[in-house]
């Protein structure tokens, strides 16, 4: 089975600048590499962004990719769970040519987006 994609998007806090967000968005990535075993993450380039989108220093604002092996896409749900409790996100999983795109703005949508995202890799 190929590797599954994941994309994650803080949306905008009206509390916070746009250069504290990126801080928040850089602080996650550099946790994930240490923390989850993944193939490869990274900040989205701005080459790769949406329509609308805002950039920082060539990178979408607030947004990273993860590209982890089946074998490991718990313990990066697992680890996502535990870091994004209270904060509002879009999450994009990518697996098997299928999308699922879920938003959370609460620790039960939170965890209800995961229990989806994990529901649809089969996990």
């Amino acid at each position: 089975m190929p590797n599954i994609q994941v994309k994650i998007a803080f949306l905008k806090d009206e509390y916070l600048e746009d250069s504290e967000l990126q801080e928040k968005t850089e602080n996650l990535l550099q946790d994930i590499k240490q923390e989850v075993e993944v193939e490869s993450a990274g900040l989205v380039a701005v080459n790769n962004s949406e329509k609308g989108a805002k950039d920082i220093g060539g990178f979408l604002l607030g947004v990273l990719t993860a590209e982890v092996k089946v074998a490991n896409i718990k313990s990066l749900f697992r680890f996502l769970s535990d870091r994004l409790l209270g904060k509002i996100i879009e999450m994009e999983v990518t697996a098997n040519g299928k999308t699922l795109k879920v938003k959370a703005s609460s620790t039960v949508e939170l965890n209800a987006a995961i229990k989806a995202a994990q529901e649809f890799v089969g996990e």
